[in-house]
C-alpha cells in the first residue's frame, strides 16, 4: 500500500514555502523602499559576492559563473552608476 498523502504533503510544503518568499521579497522591497541605495547597497552586494564564493566552491562551470558575475556587476552598475577605472 502507498501512502497516498505523500503527493499532497509535498504541495503543501512547496505552497508554504513559495508564500515565505513571496513574503521575504516583500519585505527586501519595504526594506529598499524605505532606506537609500548607499544603505541596502552594500548589503546587496556582500550577498551576491558570498553567492559567487559559494559558487566558486561548489565548482559551478565557467560559463555559469561568469553569468552570474555579469548580473552581479550590472546590479552595481545599476546601484552607483557606472565607475571610472582607475
Amino acid at each position: 500500500m502507498t501512502d497516498s498523502n505523500a503527493p499532497d504533503a509535498l504541495a503543501e510544503k512547496q505552497t508554504e514555502r513559495r508564500a515565505q518568499r513571496i513574503e521575504q521579497v516583500k519585505r527586501w522591497a519595504e526594506y529598499i523602499q524605505s532606506n537609500p541605495p548607499d544603505v541596502w547597497g552594500e548589503q546587496l552586494n556582500t550577498l551576491v559576492d558570498d553567492q559567487l564564493a559559494a559558487a566558486r566552491k561548489a565548482g559551478l562551470p565557467v560559463e555559469d559563473y561568469e553569468r552570474v558575475e555579469q548580473a552581479s556587476e550590472a546590479r552595481k552598475i545599476d546601484i552607483h552608476g557606472p565607475q571610472d577605472p582607475e
